[in-house]
């Protein structure tokens, strides 16, 4: 039994291990945007820290006289673009959500009459820290461990 139970142990040392020595798939989580300029339409680009786009993902954007009830709602194209023609100058949100728990909340300052847009914040990356994230995929290989364990004992606790 002490030696099923050391391999156990070892076993998911071994998890832990692969888990922190492979970062890159913990960074691919963040999310980021751009504004472009085009005429008197805004657009955003939305894409992942990986530089991949944001497609097809659920777009909300609200005015700066209504922050409730949104202006313009959508998706994003196959490109992670949106694009929208503001009707007065302010700070305008902007949230996009994949569904799977990536969200993008920009701001974009529209100038009177309405010029191009500029940009008030690039958050650049979007999303938990890197440790967090890390601590939370081993707590999550961790408890999946030892519920088969649990399981797999004869014994009634």
């Amino acid at each position: 039994m002490r030696l099923r139970l050391f391999l156990n142990i070892k076993f998911v040392c071994v998890l832990v291990v692969i888990a922190l020595a492979t970062p890159g798939i913990v960074l691919a989580h963040g999310t980021g945007y751009r504004v472009l300029e085009q005429g008197k339409a805004v657009t955003i680009e939305c894409y992942y820290s990986d530089g991949t786009a944001m497609a097809y993902a659920d777009t909300y954007i609200f005015s700066p006289e209504d922050l409730k009830l949104e202006h313009q709602n959508g998706r994003t194209d196959k490109n992670g673009r949106v694009a929208f023609f503001p009707d007065t100058p302010g700070t305008w949100r902007v949230n996009v959500s994949d569904g799977i728990g990536h969200k993008i909340q920009a701001q974009v300052q529209v100038e009177p009459g309405n010029t191009p847009p500029i940009k008030i914040q690039d958050p650049g990356y979007i999303g938990q820290s890197h440790t967090l994230s890390a601590a939370m995929g081993i707590s999550l290989i961790f408890n999946l461990y030892a519920g088969i364990v649990v399981m797999r004992r004869k014994k009634p606790l």
